[in-house]
């Protein structure tokens, strides 16, 4: 559907009748102006609010039809929590089960069901009436890319052709206008140009000057400026793009397609700002944000969490897994070096080191510089001549002399590392707070769970505040509690401001153990063998052998036949290489523990250009944390981990903000073995990554390199169930 109105046929006829850009007579001229004044005019009326009108239409149309999908899930027997007494019996017993079967009934069309009369037809005609509101006002269209209606399709193709005219509309505007000015004389010219019998009454002079403006007019210069011109315009107004190509842009920049929902379809500013007093979010909002250099498209929240720790200097970020806190510290990081502040630095673990420099480079102009290896003092030394961001570790903290040297911005990532105030790291962390004019702190712990360890962290950020949180303060004066620390402590939630996220399906699959798997596993209980017993169900080594892998396998195909990308994590290194060798040409290196950081970025961003199908694997202690890996939608995981955190870590990799498909988690389970006890003693049999409904239930999302339980007496009691079943079995 090209940009085109009311003036599309007209606008067909010049362009056709310039098509032939010689000149020949007076009518050729005429048309060839036409045409130039017609695009002139035609890109003055196609501004940002008529596509805005368009975009609006279609989501509130996506709106309605989401509305009367909830009300398919409503049974009839809803009414009741609205209005008593009503004869829900008649309703069903003329067929109708849900509120959707009556939602456009009238008050007459009620009354002509049997054992409904006037009074309850008007309460029922109501009460669905309310229903209906309040569904419209909460219920949010999510766009499936794999079940996309056409409604759907041309909301996409409205913001699609929106970015795509204001893009380029400065520049061909420009074109035309300079094209127009150019020639005007010429055109003014030619179009005194008369046949045989006119040119008899014309002066030599006249005659002269109209053939040589057509001269101009049919050079090889003029035709070349008017064809790419008018080449350009056509691409503008009519992109092209098929409905394959608009949902794969959709899906590769599902980002700023809802950034542009955003900015027409507003937001609901409670729903972004931790519901802080009006007064406080009127001041955020109100604070001059300067993104320039920025390469950066802000979601609502994202700008606001930026102006959030813009305004209260020294502030603790908690927004959950995956909603993009590295964006937010950028933002804050441009802002200070655009307006003179230009040292900041940033401190996170090892394993992102090379992530934060990536995004950094991606998304900004500011230099950044790498304090970490033998080169550190070579790249302190350049920062401090030249200014912009520098990186560091924890580690690395501790050789970090400052002295005389201003710091107006401390990025703290994954602050809960220094939460133990006596810990070297965290001490090296503290003194650069204090020399820091700005300091963020950026965690995605939800550290209200742990109230000691938020103290530890507000006391560094202001004391005064830190010194009267406690846990009685928390448990029995939550309300004071938040109003002591908004200034410091900014925390939002995934399902709170990522409407669109698409849902998250976990699938348990239980399969047996192969023959020689089952001899292997029975060995290693009765030798105590904890690892051997978790890794026992992939030893069978081929798919004929191993029921696991034969599973995976299946997964892995049926994906590449749907066109999906699946990403395999395993904490052993030789169920990977397993793994690996059964899925020839699609899959890449394995990300493990010893793979460079930078590599792993270089093998996701290899397996990101990769065709449908293709397979990434990854140790989860590895490729679980701090890594993007939107582009798949498949996550298997070869086994339970010891702590659920780490298996959360690992799915946050593709459940995030830019997701734009389902996502499917396979948890590969082994029957009557180890997993089973897991799960047991675990307390993560049922629903056990329902995290993103009961966020509390995590309390620590930092994985931790050695595969062991936190308390050793679960392994121990896992290990000891083992043994009483399988010497049963044995029996």
């Amino acid at each position: 559907m090209p940009v085109q109105r009311a003036k599309s046929t007209l606008h067909i006829q010049c362009l056709k009748s310039g098509g032939d850009t010689m000149i020949h007579t007076k009518q050729d001229a005429i048309n060839i102006e036409t045409t130039l004044l017609f695009m002139q005019d035609d890109l003055q009326d196609f501004d940002e609010q008529y596509f805005d009108k368009q975009i609006e239409e279609h989501w509130e149309n996506l709106r309605y039809q989401a509305m009367l999908d909830h009300l398919k899930s409503l049974p009839i027997s809803v009414l009741s929590t609205l209005e008593s007494g009503l004869p829900l019996n008649a309703l069903a017993i003329s067929g109708y089960e849900t509120i959707f079967d009556i939602h456009s009934f009238s008050i007459r069309q009620l009354m002509h069901i049997d054992g409904v009369g006037h009074i309850s037809a008007e309460a029922i005609y109501y009460a669905v009436a309310d229903i209906k509101r309040s569904a419209l006002r909460d219920v949010v269209p999510r766009i499936d890319p794999d079940h996309m209606s056409q409604e759907a399709v041309e909301l996409l193709r409205s913001i699609y052709y929106k970015r795509h005219y204001i893009s380029g509309y400065e520049k061909i505007q420009e074109d035309i206008n300079r094209l127009i000015e150019e020639s005007t004389e010429d055109f003014a010219l030619a179009k005194q140009k008369r046949n045989f019998f006119g040119r008899l009454f014309q002066s030599k002079r006249t005659k002269k000057a109209i053939d040589e403006a057509i001269e101009r007019l049919n050079s090889q210069k003029f035709r070349n400026k008017y064809n790419e011109t008018k080449k350009d315009y056509q691409s503008l107004i009519d992109p092209a793009i098929n409905d394959e190509q608009l949902m794969n842009h959709y899906i590769e920049e599902n980002i700023s397609y809802y950034v542009e929902i955003e900015n027409v379809i507003g937001v609901d500013p409670s729903r972004t700002t931790d519901d802080l007093p009006t007064e406080i979010v009127k001041e955020i909002n109100a604070f001059p944000l300067n993104k320039d250099g920025l390469n950066i498209e802000f979601r609502s929240y994202q700008e606001f969490g930026t102006k959030y720790a813009l305004h209260f200097k020294r502030t603790l970020l908690g927004d959950e897994m995956g909603l993009g806190k590295t964006v937010q510290a950028l933002g804050l990081i441009n802002h200070l070096y655009q307006e003179g502040k230009r040292f900041s630095i940033v401190v996170c673990p090892l394993s992102i080191l090379s992530n934060w420099k990536r995004e950094i480079d991606r998304f900004s102009k500011v230099p950044v510089f790498v304090f970490h290896g033998a080169s550190r003092d070579r790249e302190l030394a350049k920062w401090q001549g030249e200014a912009g961001v520098l990186l560091t570790t924890y580690e690395h903290t501790v050789h970090l002399n400052l002295e005389n040297q201003p710091l107006h911005a401390l990025v703290v990532d994954e602050a809960h590392y220094v939460k133990n105030p006596e810990a070297r790291r965290s001490r090296n962390v503290y003194r650069l707070s204090d020399e820091s004019e700005y300091v963020l702190f950026m965690s995605g712990t939800p550290l209200e769970n742990n109230v000691d360890e938020m103290k530890q962290l507000v006391s560094v950020l202001n004391p005064s505040v830190g010194s009267v949180l406690s846990e009685h303060l928390y448990m029995l004066e939550p309300k004071r509690f938040k109003q002591t620390i908004q200034e410091i402590y900014l925390r939002r939630n995934r399902h709170d401001v990522l409407d669109e996220l698409p849902e998250l399906e976990i699938l348990e699959e239980w399969v047996p153990f192969g023959r020689k798997e089952l001899l292997i596993y029975r060995e290693a209980v009765m030798g105590g063998h904890l690892m051997l017993m978790r890794r026992a169900a992939w030893l069978g080594k081929e798919p004929r052998k191993s029921p696991k892998l034969e599973r995976l396998i299946e997964i892995c195909n049926h994906a590449k036949e749907n066109r999906h990308k699946v990403i395999v994590f395993s904490f052993f290194k030789d169920v990977l290489r397993i793994v690996h060798n059964h899925l020839h040409g699609r899959t890449f290196d394995i990300i493990s523990g010893d793979v460079p950081n930078r590599r792993r970025q270089e093998i996701i961003d290899q397996f990101s250009k990769a065709e449908a199908g293709s397979v990434l694997i990854s140790q989860i202690t590895a490729g679980g944390v701090g890594l993007n890996i939107q582009a798949a939608n498949i996550v298997i995981l070869c086994e339970p981990q010891w702590k659920p955190s780490t298996e959360n870590q690992a799915i946050s990799r593709a459940y995030r903000m830019g997701q734009a498909r389902k996502v499917l988690v396979y948890r590969l389970l082994t029957e009557e073995s180890i997993d089973e006890s897991m799960l047991d003693v675990l307390g993560y049999k049922e629903e056990i990554f329902d995290l993103y409904a009961r966020e509390s239930e995590i309390t620590d999302v930092v994985i931790d390199e050695r595969d062991i339980p936190e308390d050793e007496n679960v392994s121990k009691k896992v290990l000891q169930m083992e043994k009483e079943r399988v010497e049963k079995k044995i029996v």
